[in-house]
């Protein structure tokens, strides 16, 4: 009998084990519509947003009596400048607040200057505007405020985000496949699967680099049995999704979950919204529901135009332990679900020194019962809570830094 060379009976002995440890297939490829190479702002992204903004909503009405009712401190007159975020235009918010508050200084008037989010904090810095309203300020706003006037900007929470109105900053959302056996996840677990190991993060514009800023890379979590899957799931490896970090409310993710950090998970897959030759916007929404469908083994973080039949949300625990919430209407509004959005304006408040009166008692008008039913009346955005109310209501003091 003829013997085989050792080199060659080695590789025919390897061989079937080779063959078992191949990654499956991966699953069909969903066509994607063409990319024109063009800004999606050249196209009607308000129109786009409005059209989408009628997929959501509620009609429910909270109790707000637990809410400060609104009395003038003083009469105020003159030209409030709001410059920011486009939904107060694009929905009917902004009209609801300046005509209501108009009752009772009727000697005010508005000039809004509503393109867009990103003009809110660097029209106060830049002493056009009087307030800015919009998302969370970036570094980059906090840096150019701070670079005129050296010291923070007043940060005043005006509205708690969507729970399913698309643009209307809906909290975020993550999105498994049905047949994943996962159904929760903590904050400190989204931290491990979304983010690595990093030297620090952003704490506004203050940079950090003590824990949990700063974390090794022993938390990472890159298995589905790291998150408590069993069995055939126990070694598989998860496939992390969501929009571009380059998107600012991705910023926003980042601060609460990756605690200011821009340390992303290697692998994560990033989409984006991009024009189509048709004059239309491929969604990210969608090409994260398509990935999604396509891989049972992806965790997205996802938008409300992102959910499916095929695809499950996880409840989310916070940071500080506690139950696993579900994403509703209720647990938006009170912010027990973990992962919200929130709406903001900006003033220019020196520490220890009054706000501008026609500013404050406008904030104050917003932070009232009268100010927060107009929230109710659009039906996009969520009402604040008591609590929410009295911390911002204090920064508004003469005193507060």
């Amino acid at each position: 009998m003829k013997l085989l060379p050792l080199t060659l009976m080695a590789l025919m002995l390897a061989a079937p084990a080779a063959a078992q440890t191949q990654p499956a297939p991966s699953p069909a490829p969903v066509e994607e519509p063409t990319n024109a190479k063009r800004s999606i702002w050249t196209l009607d992204v308000t129109g786009f947003r409005k059209q989408k903004a009628t997929l959501g909503g509620y009609t429910k009405k909270w109790d707000l009596s637990d809410l400060p009712v609104y009395k003038p401190k003083r009469q105020v007159s003159g030209k409030l400048r709001i410059w920011g975020s486009n939904y107060l235009k694009d929905g009917p918010l902004g009209e609801y607040w300046s005509s209501e508050f108009r009752k009772f200084h009727p000697g005010i008037e508005f000039e809004f200057n509503l393109p867009t989010a990103g003009i809110a904090v660097p029209g106060v810095a830049g002493k056009v505007a009087d307030l800015g309203v919009g998302r969370p300020a970036t570094l980059m706003d906090h840096l150019t405020f701070e670079q005129v006037y050296k010291y923070p900007v007043t940060e005043i929470t005006a509205a708690t985000g969507s729970y399913d109105v698309y643009g209307w900053s809906p909290g975020f959302i993550i999105l498994v496949h049905k047949d994943n056996p996962i159904e929760q996840i903590s904050m400190k677990q989204l931290d491990g699967v979304f983010g690595t190991a990093r030297n620090g993060g952003y704490d506004g514009s203050v940079y950090r680099n003590d824990y949990p800023f700063k974390r090794g890379a022993d938390e990472n979590i890159r298995t589905w049995g790291q998150l408590g899957a069993t069995g055939e799931w126990a070694n598989k490896p998860i496939h992390p999704c969501g929009q571009s970090p380059r998107a600012n409310i991705q910023v926003v993710f980042q601060n609460l979950v990756l605690r200011g950090s821009d340390q992303w998970v290697e692998g994560y897959q990033a989409f984006a919204n991009y024009a189509t030759p048709e004059g239309t916007i491929a969604s990210w929404s969608k090409q994260v529901l398509d990935f999604a469908e396509g891989d049972p083994q992806a965790i997205c973080i996802a938008s409300p135009l992102a959910l499916g039949p095929n695809l499950k949300e996880l409840a989310v625990q916070g940071f500080d332990g506690g139950p696993f919430v579900a994403r509703t209407l209720e647990s938006t509004r009170d912010r027990s679900y973990p992962l919200i959005n929130e709406i903001f304006f900006y003033a220019n408040k020196a520490p220890g020194q009054p706000m501008d009166p026609k500013v404050e008692e406008f904030l104050r008008f917003v932070l009232s019962q009268q100010g927060q039913e107009q929230i109710q009346r659009e039906g996009r955005y969520t009402p604040l809570t008591a609590a929410v109310v009295k911390a911002q209501l204090a920064k508004l003091e003469p005193g507060a830094q």
